[in-house]
């Protein structure tokens, strides 16, 4: 599970102590101060991205179809390396960009398939393959390169001074802190981890709005107009109380991370004590154990989320249910886990989000292409008579981040500065 020997990050760490120290260092990169300050590149990767997305139109002014799995992915990790590093990785202007992420999808592959079986890890499969991967295949040479002048950069840009939230990681790791986390193996599992894994679920984020609010037009109308009453095209949208005070705005976050968990995976947990139980029916757990849950499973438990693939932000809004089962399944929605494990950067994502989706709805209107989402026939699907299967964006989980083939495909038409509301 480590990139590199002694490489632990605040999601691997086992030892308490050193996930304290790591987290702490983490925690001073996101602080509000530092949001406000690097916010800035959120907005300025979002203009690349539709400079490049809209260059082809038609004569209704309609964008080509563009594949989101492929240009989100760029989006998020252009974005990631600006807001988090302070540096450029011009993923979305690179035509020749395919093989990072085609590398990162099979390391993504592999580290599931360790999480699971950490035996084979053990016996020193993981390290036989990341010799030889690059060996056999042209393009994962091409991305180990690729990489290693990524992993440079960050840490000539971040060596006096942070650049971006994950900057305190990198001065952490060359002793600059007073109170430093990480030793040198440390800040490169950490900065490795938190870039990788935010710009994928960013890019996520992002292909799970655009694929839900354009099969649901009422969440789309209804999103857009209060949006479009609070910003005008061309106008930058920042972080605030105009953006934190729309409930709905929030509901349609936190409905796109309900069928869409930034955390797909089960993630292992050991029990330390006796006397746990698990379950209504009280399963004793001994010391030991593995314990784990799936998001996914979770999120999508009729027991607890009514019409559980349905796509439907109203879930979140207060007195739309009965106030017991709106309770219970607000408590049980956990997208960044609960506990000292937690995420340390959700609140970070659900501010990209908000930025994200109120610009793109402000600026741009947008509808599917036509084309369909191809699907490999393993990838698990739902059964016909529920809810919004018909509906549902279709993907497999690796690790952690969820993972798809391709799409959805959406055009995307420029609105024209004007006075319309």
């Amino acid at each position: 599970m480590l990139p590199l020997p002694d490489g632990w990050s605040t999601m691997t760490s086992i030892d308490k102590r050193l996930h304290h120290n790591l987290r702490r260092v983490f925690r001073s990169g996101v602080t509000a101060e530092n949001l406000a300050r690097y916010e800035p590149a959120i907005l300025r990767n979002l203009e690349v991205y539709f400079s490049q997305l809209t260059k082809t139109k038609d004569s209704d002014g309609w964008s080509a179809a563009g594949d989101m799995r492929k240009w989100n992915l760029c989006l998020g990790f252009d974005t990631m390396s600006d807001f988090g590093l302070g540096i450029k990785t011009n993923l979305l202007c690179d035509s020749a960009r395919d093989y990072v992420f085609l590398a990162l999808y099979t390391h993504e592959k592999k580290m599931g398939l360790w999480e699971q079986l950490p035996v084979l890890n053990d016996l020193g499969v993981g390290d036989f393959v990341s010799w030889i991967f690059p060996l056999l295949s042209p393009k994962a040479n091409q991305f180990a390169s690729w990489f290693q002048k990524f992993l440079d950069q960050a840490l000539a840009t971040n060596a006096t001074q942070p650049k971006g939230i994950f900057g305190p990681v990198i001065q952490s790791g060359y002793g600059n802190l007073e109170k430093p986390g990480h030793n040198w193996a440390n800040m490169i599992g950490e900065g490795a981890f938190s870039t990788f894994s935010s710009a994928d679920g960013y890019g996520m984020m992002i292909s799970g709005f655009l694929h839900y609010l354009s099969h649901y037009a009422h969440v789309y109308e209804r999103l857009a107009t209060e949006m479009r009453s609070k910003f005008k095209p061309g106008e930058r949208i920042v972080w605030g109380k105009e953006l934190e005070s729309s409930v709905y705005l929030r509901a349609v976050i936190d409905e796109v991370m309900r069928l869409l968990p930034p955390a797909c995976g089960v993630h292992w947990r050991e029990c330390e004590q006796d006397g746990v139980t698990i379950g209504a029916a009280q399963v004793p757990m001994p010391v030991g154990a593995d314990v784990g849950m799936s998001l996914f499973a979770l999120f999508r438990d009729g027991r607890i989320f009514r019409d559980p693939v349905r796509f439907w932000p109203e879930r979140w809004i207060r007195d739309m249910l009965p106030e017991t089962e709106q309770a219970f399944a607000r408590k049980m929605f956990t997208p960044f886990s609960i506990g000292p494990r937690n995420c340390a950067g959700g609140h970070v994502a659900v501010m990209i989000a908000s930025i994200a989706y109120a610009h793109i709805l402000v600026n741009y209107d947008f509808k599917l292409s036509g084309r369909e989402q191809k699907t490999a026939p393993h990838v698990w699907s739902n059964t016909p008579d529920e809810v919004g299967a018909d509906k549902e964006l279709i993907f497999e989980s690796h690790y952690s981040i969820a993972g798809w083939l391709n799409g959805p495909f959406i055009q995307f038409k420029e609105r024209v500065v004007s006075n319309q509301s």
